[in-house]
C-alpha cells in the first residue's frame, strides 16, 4: 500500500484501480504493481505503475484514508479483467462466496466493459455463474443436474423457517425440502466456517429439511452417485 499511496499522491486527481484498489479493501491479490486511473487525457509515465487512461464513474469511487480508489465491486471486476482465465475463475469464486460482489452486479459490470481490455476473462467468468452458482463446485453440481434433467431446484436460494432466515442453500429443492450442499476445498476449511455450516445444518434438519453434502471428488469422480442420491430424494 505504501507504493500505491505514493503513486496516487504523485498524480493529483488519479484513482487507485485494479490490484491497488483491491488492497485498500484487504482483498488478497497478486502483487501485480500499482494501477492508477488518470483520466482520458493523462500522458504521464511512471516506472512500475500501470496507468489507465479512463475516468471511473463517480459511483464507483470511494476514499480510502483520503485517497480516491475504486469501490469494492468495481475493484473486483477490474482485477478479474487483469487475471488469466483460470486465475479469474478462482478469484470470482472467492469474491462471490465472500460477498465482495453479487452475480447480478458482475453480469452488469461485464456488459458495460465489452469493448475493454480483459473482457474475455470476464465473459468466461460470467458464463459460469449466470445460473446463480458461486463456485466451481456449485457449477459442476448444477451441470450434473441439468444433464440428468432433474428440475425443480434453485441455486443459492434463501431458506426460511417462517419469518426467520436459516441461510442460503447451494442448491435448494423447495417442494421436496431438500438442500444440496457442496463442500468446496477453498471455502469450508476454517474452524469458524465449519462451525457455522454445522449449526445451519442443524437448524435445517430441525425445520424439516433434508441435507445432502457432496465433495468435489464426489462431483468429479462419482457423478452417478450424486445424481442417483438427488433423484431418490426428489423423485422417489
Amino acid at each position: 500500500m505504501v507504493r500505491d499511496r505514493a503513486a496516487q499522491l504523485s498524480v493529483p486527481g488519479s484513482v487507485l484501480g485494479g490490484f491497488s484498489a483491491a488492497r485498500t479493501w484487504q482483498i488478497p491479490v497478486p502483487d501485480g504493481g500499482t494501477f492508477l486511473y488518470v483520466g482520458p487525457h493523462g500522458r504521464r509515465r511512471f516506472g512500475g505503475v500501470q496507468l489507465v487512461y479512463e475516468q471511473p464513474a463517480r459511483r464507483d469511487v470511494y476514499h480510502f484514508q483520503g485517497l480516491p480508489a475504486l469501490t469494492r465491486p468495481a475493484a473486483v471486476v477490474d482485477c478479474l479483467g487483469r487475471l488469466g482465465r483460470a486465475e479469474a475463475s478462482a478469484f470470482a469464486d472467492r469474491a462471490l462466496q465472500a460477498g465482495w460482489i453479487t452475480v447480478d452486479d458482475l453480469v452488469r459490470r461485464t456488459s458495460s466493459r465489452i469493448a475493454r481490455r480483459g473482457v474475455e476473462s470476464l465473459i468466461d467468468v460470467v458464463s459460469g455463474v449466470v445460473g446463480g452458482e458461486r463456485s466451481a463446485g456449485e457449477r459442476r453440481l448444477t451441470e450434473l443436474l441439468r444433464a440428468a434433467r432433474i428440475t425443480g431446484w434453485e441455486a443459492n436460494a434463501e431458506i426460511r423457517d417462517g419469518d426467520r432466515l436459516i441461510g442460503v442453500g447451494d442448491v435448494v429443492f423447495a417442494s421436496a425440502k431438500l438442500v444440496v450442499e457442496v463442500d468446496g476445498l477453498a471455502f469450508h476449511v476454517t474452524p469458524e466456517r465449519f462451525q457455522r455450516d454445522r449449526q445451519r445444518q442443524n437448524r435445517l434438519v430441525a425445520a424439516g429439511w433434508t441435507v445432502l453434502r457432496f465433495t468435489w471428488r464426489d462431483l468429479t469422480e462419482r457423478p452417478s452417485y450424486v445424481v442417483a442420491s438427488v433423484r431418490r430424494l426428489t423423485q422417489g
